[in-house]
């Protein structure tokens, strides 16, 4: 602590030399009203000073002489030992000279003071401090030094002025002047009769071995970490949580922390000023976290500034003046802007969606919120620092001497991308960038800076609150500013301290007759495991005669927070400090806080370590015997009660402990801490009549905790809720014609139990892991059991595109399954007459009140991510919709997207999670902006028996999962689409069938040909009419493959997966290109054959590392065979070669050594179109195949215009 010695004196206590001058006055920024505030002897000190000089004052010359001092007109003061000179402007034209000369003491007299000091060690350590206790005053005197003057002849005054009057007005401007020395440093009141305290002290072997004081640190020198070896972190870990809640409110305990009335400030006690300031500044951080303040109104968007994307990329540019700048880059170019104009844009961002965005940007975001916690929980402290231009400011830094923020600041420096904050220099005749090694606390300090400017109270002109509060920078060369930047450092060293070898501790114990007793211990760091040591002991024993003062140095610290520390120091330690209990509390509760912050130990009896605070708690009991389907209001029955730690009590015997008492409450082997506060809302609580619903009662018993306490279970509650939460295996369907993996199975079963006790699921298992016929092995369970029958039966709610994928599943797993689709102009809902009702989210919509008149037993929503916004008209719709059981089903994490599942969750189980106003409250803020773990595990509990989402990468859930799985889409022609092919296939068969499909070579080979362009030319329909017709009507409702390929990107998209999508047709891949980028508002990468190889490489780079660039569209004949694009986890062929090599290579694109994921392939097929009769001949016949890896699709072309007719016509096909 070797800061410590200067907590409360100044760096001028040698030769000094002060300057003033009007015109410096002006010069320096000083408002005229901040100069006529400046006040004299404003410490003990130096008010003892001028009230000494009252004495020798004639005729009101003192007064006038303050005046003087104020205005500036003295010139310059030089203090030399026990001489004092100074110039001072008057009415002429040459300055008048003052001298004043102090009588120095004699030597006895100063033997005799310094003898009487070292009986008292307190004193001692004070001074070692740097700190002048007033009663050294009292001691000098009794040892007959006249510290102060008495009368005009204790000083000789000279003064040129004309005036004959001692002091003249020149001399008592002089003499303010002194008194403000003093105020900087006190002992000069020794030092000017030739005393230097310190030394006469070390001439008795009472002394600290000098250490080097630390001036003012320049910025760069702050920049990198001593002794520390730099990692670089994978960018990666730039989207890992990080827990703000663990940050807790220590502004009280800060400020508290600071010496009262610093000198430095002549305008009145500026810690009253920063209290106030600093109070400001947690309320507004506060109100921004809580949304009560709009982030806009302290730092408005601008319009005209770069967005952020999920292509740019952040860097901050550090100079040694303090000046950042950002630079927001996106691949193409950068656009430099302010942390001012960036703010609003990061603060914007949907933490829920985070991971679509750069990792630097991701960064950006939590480092912003921190900055934010940090303020509202008042961690943050000021430090000064000198700037490169020889300016001196005052910047914002995290609570470095609390452990929390220590933890929240290694934290950040763990998940950090390497780089983010650079700086310049020159090296030659060039100018690089370098990284700056401690990148957390610098980037938080620029951070948290930039709040405090803004939402501190508006400048004022007052130099010093500027300086704290406007990030204002100065010189300080002007009048009276010389000693301003010293005394700032001295005042914040408390926030900054160093470590030392010998700490003290403090150590409490309880009493036997109801009180407690503190007392000073000391550690030795070097010894961790050694027991402390008395303060006793320190004082009498030999072995600590070295290291005595030094300690004792570090024990003064804490004399303005322990009242009688000094006479317990001054007794030998021997005599602990006592406290009754009702003194002792605000000392526990106020004080200690403090003093915890200066990183001392405090060790506490077993009885105070951890109070019990009560919180409202319940008991809850069955309320029913119910067996087979239960309904949840039947479940749990609750009485209230109040919990001491893991104690339940009920109010009566909560309210027989207190008594009407408040404070320390002794509690069996404990203590209970309640306050006036806390008692009225527990009361408030407890008396409420209204009771918890049946769904606060389940989650209460899923979480064992009700608002954070813990609660009672009856053993009747633990084995209903054991058995309601148990996954038993449920036999599948007997007619399923499947075979479900085990994990499929476990989710069959999961769903079926939900279904018992009458609740809905939300399945979001990955994509490709099997959703589909885990709900369809439901539904066909549902119906074995007759609870689909002909009054109730089974709605399915999917996007348009995946309509016919559900109907051709539904017969391939479950053909017992009767389906009706319910879609298009014809749709009538007299002709439903099946088991399962399928229809869309747009036919659910605008029909909704129609199927509400309908019974169902069960509704299914496939990509419930449709349902994610709670105000949309759809998704009202929807929830509108009555059945007995409820199924969600999603590819996408919807856990992570608390903005989203509190809608679907409403969907399956209307009410669980109350409405979403508190559902904000109460999960979403405190996750989405506090990353709070505590709130995370108790969402996971009560959440986890509805919700079931498993990982493809997870192994030990899913071990039988192929590496790579194969699937069909199939997408349903439009009515544009239909019209178009029936006529260009009728046109083209009239004119193959004018060749005989038995005649010569030639005509083969001609009828061969016809063949192959109608095969090409309804390729091109199915895909989409205006590769056809060349018509530039790109309208992506015109094709139905282009449609599923949309519900496709949109969930690979949320589930953050890349994807591969390959095209046979350059010509399609750039309809592809246009029609996905107005799609997903990004343009995806194109590789054709007109690229040139550095654009292919480029885009190649960018597919493999840049995050944001998802998709990549690919010409098969260009990067079928070469290219390394393991990123992708998905692949898409748009259009098939009905060639499996063809495919597998393309797959393999993706499908190769240094894949870490499973890849799910999508073959996309055009449902009733020639395409899905060609791939049920390939997979049914191997020898088809085989055909197809040597001649493409040469084969075709050899088939009777018979067998050509069953292929192509649409009429033929089922």
């Amino acid at each position: 602590m070797e800061d410590m010695r200067q907590l409360t004196a100044n760096f001028f206590w040698q030769k000094f030399s002060f300057s003033l001058s009007l015109k410096k006055i002006k010069e320096s920024a000083l408002s005229s009203e901040w100069i006529m505030a400046i006040q004299f002897g404003k410490t003990w000190w130096g008010e003892h000073w001028l009230r000494s000089l009252e004495n020798v004052d004639y005729n009101n010359r003192l007064p006038r002489g303050a005046s003087y001092a104020r205005q500036g007109h003295v010139l310059s003061v030089k203090i030399k030992e026990n001489e004092m000179q100074a110039r001072v402007k008057g009415s002429r034209a040459t300055p008048y000279r003052v001298t004043i000369i102090v009588p120095p003491f004699f030597e006895e007299e100063v033997d005799k003071l310094i003898d009487r000091i070292a009986t008292q060690p307190a004193l001692i350590s004070k001074l070692l401090n740097r700190e002048l206790d007033p009663a050294i005053l009292t001691i000098a005197e009794e040892a007959g030094l006249r510290v102060f003057p008495r009368q005009w002849t204790d000083f000789k005054m000279q003064c040129s002025c004309p005036d004959w009057a001692v002091p003249c007005k020149h001399l008592a401007a002089v003499i303010y002047m002194i008194s403000r020395e003093i105020d900087n440093n006190p002992f000069l009141v020794f030092e000017m009769h030739r005393v230097n305290l310190i030394g006469e002290l070390k001439k008795r072997g009472i002394f600290v071995k000098e250490q080097k004081k630390n001036g003012i640190p320049s910025l760069h020198a702050l920049w990198t970490p001593k002794g520390k070896k730099m990692t670089v972190p994978d960018e990666e870990r730039a989207y890992e949580r990080v827990d703000f809640s663990q940050l807790h409110p220590i502004a009280e305990p800060l400020v508290q922390l600071l010496p009262d009335a610093p000198p430095f400030y002549p305008g009145g006690n500026f810690k009253e000023i920063y209290a106030v300031q600093f109070n400001r500044l947690t309320k507004e951080a506060g109100r921004l976290l809580n949304k009560r303040l709009d982030f806009e109104a302290l730092f408005p968007s601008q319009d005209d500034g770069e967005v952020i994307s999920h292509h740019t990329r952040l860097a901050f540019t550090l100079d040694r003046n303090n000046e950042v700048s950002v630079s927001m880059g996106n691949g193409t170019m950068n656009n430099v802007t302010t942390l001012p104009a960036l703010f609003p844009q990061l603060f914007g961002l949907n933490p829920d969606y985070l991971p679509d965005y750069q990792p630097s940007v991701a960064a950006a975001h939590k480092l912003l919120f921190a900055a934010i916690h940090l303020v509202a929980n008042g961690n943050i402290v000021p430090q000064i620092i000198q700037l490169e231009n020889g300016h001196a400011m005052v910047r914002w830094m995290p609570a470095m001497i609390d452990e929390q923020v220590r933890t929240l600041i290694h934290r950040l420096t763990e998940i950090l991308p390497a780089g983010l904050l650079q700086t310049a220099y020159k090296s030659r005749q060039s100018v690089k960038m370098r990284p700056i090694g401690n990148q957390t606390v610098e980037l938080l300090s620029l951070f948290i800076s930039t709040l405090v400017r803004t939402a501190s109270k508006p400048a004022t002109g007052d130099l010093i609150a500027d300086l704290f509060f406007k990030g204002k920078s100065h010189d300080f060369t002007g009048v009276g500013e010389k000693g301003i930047t010293g005394g700032i450092k001295v005042w914040l060293d408390r926030y900054h301290l160093t470590e030392e070898t010998y700490k003290p501790v403090i150590t409490v114990s309880e009493t036997d007759t109801d009180a407690f007793e503190v007392a000073v211990h000391i550690e030795n760091r070097e010894q961790p495991d050694a027991a402390p040591i008395p303060l006793s002991t320190v004082l009498k024993e030999d072995e600590f005669a070295q290291q005595r003062f030094k300690i004792l140095q570090n024990v003064s610290l804490l004399t303005p927070f322990i009242r009688g520390l000094d006479t317990h120091i001054n007794l030998g330690g021997s005599h602990p400090i006592r406290f009754s209990r009702e003194e002792f509390s605000p000392f526990l509760m106020e004080i200690l806080p403090a003093i915890r912050l200066l990183n001392i130990k405090i060790l506490l009896p077993k009885s105070l370590q951890q109070l019990l605070r009560p919180k409202v708690s319940v008991l809850l009991k069955r309320k029913s015997d119910q067996t087979g389907f239960v309904n949840i209001d039947d479940l749990l029955a609750f009485d209230w009660r109040v919990a001491l730690g893991d104690t339940l009590l009920s109010p009566e015997e909560f309210q027989q402990l207190l008594k009407n008492a408040s404070g320390l409450i002794r509690f069996k082997e404990r203590y209970i801490y309640v306050n006036e506060a806390e008692i009225e809302k527990l009361n408030r609580a407890l008396a409420s009549n209204k009771p918890l619903n049946a769904y606060q009662l389940f989650q209460t018993a899923l979480s064992e905790e009700y608002e954070g306490a813990p609660v009672a279970l009856t053993d009747e509650v633990r084995q209903m809720m054991a058995e309601l939460t148990s996954v038993e295996e449920i036999p599948l369907p007997q007619e399923l014609n499947a075979q479900l993996r085990p994990y499929q199975h476990r989710g069959y079963s999961w769903m079926y139990r939900n279904s018992r006790i009458g609740f809905g699921s939300i399945i979001a298992d990955d994509m490709g892991l099997g959703k589909t016929v885990q709900v369809i092995s439901i539904l066909l369970k549902l119906k074995e059991e007759k609870a689909i029958n002909d009054k109730l039966k089974a709605l399915v709610v999917v996007p348009t595109g995946l309509l016919t994928n559900w109907q051709t599943e539904i017969a391939r797993f479950a053909p017992s399954l009767s389906t009706h689709i319910y879609h298009g102009t014809a749709r009538d809902l007299k002709r439903f007459d099946a088991d399962v009702m399928l229809t869309t989210y747009g036919v659910a919509r605008g029909d909704s009140d129609l199927l509400r008149k309908q019974k169902w037993q069960v509704m299914v929503i496939d990509e419930a991510q449709n349902i994610k916004n709670q105000d949309a008209a759809q998704s009202k719709a929807i929830k509108s919709i009555p059945a007995n059981i409820r199924i969600a089903m999603s590819g996408t994490p919807v856990e992570n997207r608390l903005s989203e599942f509190w809608s679907i969750m409403d969907f399956t189980n209307k009410g669980y999670l109350g409405t979403a106003k508190s559902f904000r409250e109460e999960y979403a803020t405190p996750i989405q902006l506090f990353n709070d773990e505590q709130v995370v595990q108790r969402f996971r509990k009560i959440t986890s028996p509805f919700m079931m989402r498993r990982m493809k990468t997870d192994k030990t859930i899913i071990s039988d999962l192929p590496d790579k799985v194969e699937q069909n889409q199939y997408a349903l022609l439009t009515k544009q689409q239909a019209a178009l092919y029936e006529k260009t296939m009728q046109a083209a068969m009239e004119e193959i069938e004018g060749y005989s499909d038995n005649g010569d070579n030639q005509t083969l080979f001609k009828r061969q040909g016809l063949v192959l362009q109608m095969i090409l030319a309804l390729k091109q329909i199915c895909n989409h009419p205006a590769q056809f017709l060349k018509n530039g009507n790109w309208d992506p409702a015109l094709s139905g493959k282009v449609q599923l390929l949309f519900e496709l990107l949109d969930s690979m998209n949320d589930a953050g997966e890349k994807v591969l999508i390959f095209t046979q047709f350059r010509e399609m891949g750039a309809m592809l290109e246009k029609m996905i980028a107005e799609h997903l508002g990004d343009r995806p990468l194109f590789y054709h054959g007109g690229c040139s190889i550095t654009q292919r490489q480029e885009m190649v780079e960018r597919f493999q590392t840049n995050r944001a660039d998802k998709v990549f569209i690919l010409s098969l004949k260009a990067a079928g065979t070469g290219l390394n694009l393991t990123a992708a986890s998905q692949v898409v062929h748009f259009d098939l070669w009905w060639n499996p090599a063809v495919e597998n290579q393309a797959t393999d694109r993706a499908y190769r050594i240094g894949q870490k994921k499973n890849v799910l392939v999508h073959r996309m097929i055009t449902k009733d179109s020639f395409e899905e009769k060609i791939d049920a001949m390939i997979q049914r016949k191997k020898q088809l195949a085989d055909m197809t890896v040597s001649t493409g699709e040469n084969w075709i072309g050899k088939l009777s215009n018979k067998e050509l007719r069953e292929i192509f016509n649409v009429a033929t096909l089922s």
